[in-house]
């Protein structure tokens, strides 16, 4: 398994190719390769210099801060394996290459294979400028082909490959560690408007923005929607569309308006074992879609049809557990099986019917002339022998059995083309169920059941209630409260004046 970074190196270059080949460290580099330039750090750095500036029309090594804008002068590329799956050799190998496949025979490496740490990994540094004049840029094109590259390679020599490697963000590190703590504003803003969209009562954008500001959050509608909570002063508004390809305002309508096609919490409680799993999948990969760039294709529409099918399937059927759905498989498999097996079986009988009515009237005239001739082409005549075929009464039958069996075809055609049919969707289905469960989807459902949980319990929480209701009991509250005082001092003034009279009595 082989993974690849990319660093840019915009000022001191020969400092890069001291450290790449171990000088300034205090394990030297295991074996140290030069393509189009020397091995020697120093050599390389000035070979590499003559070519950058005749192409470039600047300094190749900066002095001091720079003016304007920076040129990036060396690309360096880590190319690291899991612990010791390959030889020294055998990464310099497959560095040179990955570095011919990916900059061709025209660009200046320096290749470093190290040891020095618990896995092996070779430092490359390739000169910004071929010697050809081309530019090699770093974008997410050529990111995405040197990782194409490198896999490939890896498959090739049958190292592993990660093939579904985790989504890279370009969050900051505030954001991503938000993130992880699950205290990110702009996490619980999507899920905020998962939840909505498939609100009943939600049926256009004034609606959504609406549901927003009762939840706290202010809004900016215009060509874009721009959302923060009211409480953070001092954060920037997000516009939706940054949040995922599902948070545009064109995308939200269309959400809002095709709500039915989303897996909600409420239509997954009304599912049972594998059925709530795959149901609670859906929702995860839904939101994944939505929540995903552009050029992310690890969770695609493809993918979302395929886990809709087959939640269709499994309900429809009623299969509640894998071994159900394996016992479901085998039955139609072995029903299949039956049938295409007598289906074979009768096209065969009417291949060798029309195979003798064909050569019929050949093989009688041989056989009456000359049976040991006949019998000399036994494989040929072989259906003759078998059917004991010797005379033109016996074609007749032949040709009268043809037509029974031709009847029995004809009915069957129907259940045949239905069974093949109804075992190739089970299988598709099946393998994509064993294709899901060994792969991400444990760690969906880990999340998915969690969220599910917690809405369970908000639904058997009773219900908060309205400000203006608790404002009206805190009134009655406290109008009971002042008239239990009234009552008191009425009591109080009756026992005083009654003192009073008692007092005036007794002088």
């Amino acid at each position: 398994m082989a993974v690849l970074r990319h660093f840019s190196i915009k000022n001191n270059p020969l400092a890069t190719l001291k450290y790449i080949t171990g000088e300034t460290k205090a394990q030297k580099a295991a074996i140290v390769t030069g393509i189009n330039c020397s091995d020697d750090p120093e050599s390389a750095y000035i070979e590499m210099k003559m070519c950058y500036e005749h192409y470039a029309g600047e300094k190749f090594h900066r002095v001091g801060k720079p003016t304007g804008k920076e040129h990036i002068k060396m690309h360096h590329y880590v190319i690291s394996f899991k612990g010791q799956e390959v030889t020294p050799q055998e990464a310099d190998r497959i560095a040179q290459e990955w570095a011919k496949e990916v900059f061709g025979d025209n660009f200046q490496i320096l290749i470093a294979t190290h040891t020095d740490t618990n896995n092996i990994h070779v430092h490359l540094a390739v000169n910004a400028f071929g010697m050809n004049g081309k530019r090699w840029l770093d974008n997410k094109s050529t990111v995405k082909l040197c990782k194409e590259k490198i896999n490939d390679i890896c498959r090739k020599k049958r190292l592993d490959v990660i093939e579904h490697p985790k989504w890279s963000t370009t969050q900051n590190y505030a954001e991503w560690l938000e993130r992880q703590n699950g205290t990110s504003w702009k996490q619980n803003l999507c899920n905020d408007i998962d939840r909505i969209v498939l609100m009943a009562n939600i049926r256009s954008i004034e609606d959504l923005i609406a549901e927003l500001v009762k939840l706290g959050y202010e809004v900016r509608s215009g060509k874009y929607l721009s959302v923060k909570p009211a409480k953070l002063k001092n954060r920037k508004a997000v516009r939706t569309l940054r949040l995922g390809d599902g948070y545009g305002l064109e995308e939200l309508q269309y959400r809002i308006e095709n709500k039915n096609r989303e897996m909600s919490l409420d239509k997954i409680l009304t599912y049972s074992g594998i059925q709530r799993e795959y149901a609670l999948c859906l929702r995860q990969i839904q939101i994944m879609l939505y929540r995903k760039p552009e050029e992310d294709h690890r969770v695609t529409y493809r993918e979302v049809l395929k886990t809709c099918e087959l939640l269709n399937y499994i309900h429809d059927h009623n299969i509640h557990s894998k071994h159900e759905f394996e016992t479901h498989v085998n039955k139609i498999a072995e029903h299949t099986d039956e049938i295409v097996a007598r289906y074979k079986s009768i096209r065969k009988r009417i291949a060798e019917g029309e195979y003798i009515l064909e050569n019929g009237d050949r093989f009688l005239a041989l056989y009456s002339s000359d049976p040991s001739a006949a019998f000399n082409q036994a494989s040929l005549y072989k259906p003759f022998f078998e059917g004991s075929i010797k005379s033109k009464d016996d074609l007749g039958m032949v040709s009268q059995k043809l037509e029974v069996l031709k009847k029995e075809l004809s009915a069957i055609q129907g259940e045949y083309d239905k069974a093949v049919a109804a075992k190739k969707t089970v299988t598709a289905h099946y393998t994509t169920f064993l294709r899901q469960i060994d792969n991400d989807y444990a760690g969906y459902l880990y999340s998915a059941k969690k969220e599910l949980a917690d809405y369970e319990a908000s639904l058997n929480k009773p219900p908060k209630k309205e400000f203006k209701e608790v404002v009206r009991q805190m009134a009655d509250w406290a109008e009971k409260v002042n008239a239990k005082i009234e009552e008191k001092k009425r009591v109080e003034e009756l026992e005083r004046v009654a003192r009073k009279k008692r007092d005036s009595y007794c002088r």
